[in-house]
């Protein structure tokens, strides 16, 4: 599927996604993984969709933890969980084999994949597909049917308390996406010639500017790092000026950052719920308020589609990866 094809199919994704998760969980005993310390693995996009959703099952008086899969195969990093849940939209993150093959026997592990049939799956045993529809080479569906899956996963995990309006997502993702892309047009002409960007977000929007920086790098191959708002404020501002771009995901004080950013001369694009009026150099994305487990998937489609807009407008092939790696996937 073509990049924008897979964007504008989020919507319907997410409604096909999500009645084959739910299905799929409300048949499998959980309990191994409810009263655990929950290992949530991960890399790439994956990890960030955990990232995006980890507070949420905090919130839930679930404790969790987020982990990269090179990081759990380190010695002795797996006594630090009873439980695991290993996601990877393809199921074949060699990483994510390595580390399910690195716990001690016994242990609980789960999948959260596309391919029920996959390395990971087979590693893990239980296996909850994702069920996503035909996506693009920039794991688009995967990233958003990731992140709905993961609070699917701790609706079921919190039993009794109450879900967010998943349905909502769905219908809000298909009204949000025209104007991602027309915010990305519009933002175009002030950052074409930018050559690199911060981007910025606290707690759950950390993920999303994790996963923002990632589609700068694959879709417009350009360097985009991504840095929590508070550790962002503790010396990589200080690079912040004419020339570069901010992308600011957030409410109050992140806000409080694109103004300031904005007044140096930075082009700065603010994601946010929050009402912060017209200033010069700073685009605000306006987001509806909704639960924190529903917000990470619209956070997102801004990033998605400016750097579709970026990539185009730079003449380059969306999805065609340059540089390929021997030892990231598995068969």
């Amino acid at each position: 599927m073509r990049y924008i094809d897979a964007v504008r199919a989020q919507g319907e994704n997410l409604r096909a996604s999500r009645a084959a998760v739910s299905g799929q969980l409300a048949g499998l005993d959980l309990a191994s993984w409810r009263e655990a310390r929950l290992g949530l693995v991960g890399m790439g996009a994956s990890y960030n969709a955990v990232l995006a959703l980890l507070g949420c099952y905090w919130a839930s008086g679930l404790r969790a933890a987020a982990w990269l899969g090179s990081d759990l195969v380190r010695p002795g990093a797996a006594a630090n969980i009873d439980a695991a849940v290993a996601i990877s939209q393809t199921g074949r993150s060699a990483e994510l084999v390595a580390s399910l093959a690195a716990l001690p026997a016994g242990l609980p592990r789960l999948a959260l994949t596309d391919d029920p049939r996959s390395p990971v799956a087979n590693a893990a045993g239980p296996t909850v597909s994702l069920a996503l529809l035909e996506d693009s080479e920039v794991r688009t569906l995967g990233y958003t049917g990731t992140l709905q899956a993961l609070g699917l996963l701790r609706d079921a995990l919190a039993a009794g308390q109450p879900a967010p309006d998943w349905d909502w997502l769905a219908d809000e993702t298909d009204r949000q996406v025209p104007l991602a892309e027309g915010f990305a047009e519009r933002v175009l002409p002030d950052i074409r010639r930018i050559r690199s960007f911060d981007v910025v977000g606290s707690g759950a929007q950390f993920g999303s500017a994790a996963q923002a920086a990632l589609l700068l790098r694959e879709v417009s191959r350009l360097p985009g790092s991504a840095y929590d708002t508070y550790e962002y404020l503790h010396g990589p501002v200080e690079a912040a000026e004419p020339g570069l771009a901010l992308i600011v995901v957030g409410g109050a004080r992140e806000a409080k950052l694109a103004v300031a950013m904005a007044g140096v001369g930075a082009t700065v694009i603010l994601v946010t719920a929050e009402d912060v009026g017209r200033r010069d150099g700073l685009f605000v994305y306006g987001l509806p308020e909704c639960d924190d487990a529903l917000r990470p998937v619209l956070e997102i489609l801004p990033a998605q589609t400016i750097a579709l807009a970026l990539a185009e407008d730079r003449g380059l092939p969306v999805g065609e990866f340059r540089h390929h790696q021997d030892d990231t996937k598995v068969a």
